[in-house]
């Protein structure tokens, strides 16, 4: 092998490595970002972590059916900064959920907002103005 073709394998390689990390996070192209649910849930977990928060809860339908939901939330320095800690959502809560939820069906999502049983907005991905104004209000 020639100096030349071991440096560009080299350099091939060494971006490569460096570039992968970025193909495994897909976005939200799989949840409907024109239609936002919203649903009375009973709050069956939150979960603190990185790369992103999980909030689990259940739904009731018209006919006793129950359905377990998984939806993602931003990671913990994100929420923090809305004014979220790692108790804001305790087992047990009946909260109203918003959300982007799956184009296939599947209970699963993107979280909006959810509002508190005392009626306290904690929003998870707002919409750009009221990004806008937290980070005014931040400053």
């Amino acid at each position: 092998m020639t100096l030349k073709a071991l440096t560009v394998s080299v350099i091939t390689t060494s971006l490569l490595a460096i570039a992968s990390p970025g193909f495994a996070h897909h976005g939200a192209s799989g949840y409907d970002n024109t239609k936002m649910t919203i649903v009375k849930a009973t709050i069956t977990e939150f979960v603190w972590m990185n790369p992103h928060s999980q909030v689990k809860f259940d739904t009731v339908d018209d006919k006793g059916a129950v359905t377990h939901w998984n939806i993602e939330a931003p990671p913990p320095t994100m929420l923090t900064e809305r004014g979220w800690t790692k108790a804001s959502l305790k087992p047990g809560w009946v909260v109203t959920m918003h959300f982007n939820a799956a184009m296939s069906g599947a209970p699963v999502g993107i979280m909006r907002k959810a509002v508190l049983p005392n009626g306290q907005d904690l929003w998870a991905y707002p919409p750009p103005d009221l990004i806008e104004k937290l980070t005014t209000e931040a400053r």
